[in-house]
């Protein structure tokens, strides 16, 4: 995944669920996701992040 393409309030596939996008960092190529499946914020780099959750859904709940 390419950082220019992510955008605030995204929701993008990590770890094969879908997590919400809260902050993009471009210069460290680092994004901050909300997880609901560990109800915390996380930091993670690009590159473990997919595009489109394979549910194209706005909840974890489908999964």
């Amino acid at each position: 995944m390419n950082i220019e393409d992510v955008r605030n309030g995204e929701w993008v596939e990590y770890h094969k669920h879908p997590v919400e996008v809260l902050s993009i960092d471009k210069q460290h190529n680092m994004v901050t996701i909300y997880d609901a499946r560990l109800q915390s914020k996380v930091d993670v780099h690009i590159d473990e992040l997919k595009d489109d959750p394979q549910c194209h859904c706005d909840s974890y709940l489908y999964f």
